[in-house]
């Protein structure tokens, strides 16, 4: 497994690569926050009192909050110098994130193929959100476009 590495290339990866990102500790205010901007106003992640009836015990983080902060660790992975993201397939939360976890990606790079015109390549990468405690609490494949490099 690969620490988080400077600005690779198309041709700088196999599929079996693993990388880890730099960590992410989940405060309240980001669960405020990304409330806010969503109108997500879920009582689950917004009123304690509310979660001390559920399952959990206490509030959690937004499901589409850990996938938007997966995306942010993969960027600060620095992996590539740029992507685009192309989709999603098979998302699932397996845990909940609570208020004061610290989460990392484990990225693992599934497949790879150049674009019929070569100037571009498919990349298709699995995402596991751990914890500080090494549980995975989402996972999905995402798809990504690079550029290739010119000088090839």
């Amino acid at each position: 497994m690969k620490n988080h590495s400077a600005n690779l290339t198309y041709f700088d990866i196999e599929p079996g690569d693993e990388f880890i990102s730099p960590s992410r500790t989940i405060s309240e205010s980001d669960i405020f926050q990304f409330a806010g901007l969503t109108g997500d106003l879920n009582e689950l992640h917004t009123s304690e009192a509310f979660a001390e009836s559920t399952q959990f015990k206490k509030r959690i983080a937004h499901g589409m909050l850990v996938l938007s902060m997966a995306n942010g660790l993969y960027m600060r992975s620095n992996i590539f110098n740029s992507s685009i993201f192309l989709g999603i397939k098979d998302w699932k939360s397996t845990a909940p994130v609570y208020i004061g976890n610290t989460i990392r990606l484990k990225l693992t790079i599934l497949s790879k193929r150049p674009t019929k015109d070569g100037k571009r390549g498919i990349i298709v990468m699995q995402y596991n959100v751990i914890n500080q405690d090494n549980l995975s609490v989402a996972q999905g494949e995402f798809t990504r476009m690079v550029y290739l490099p010119v000088d090839r």
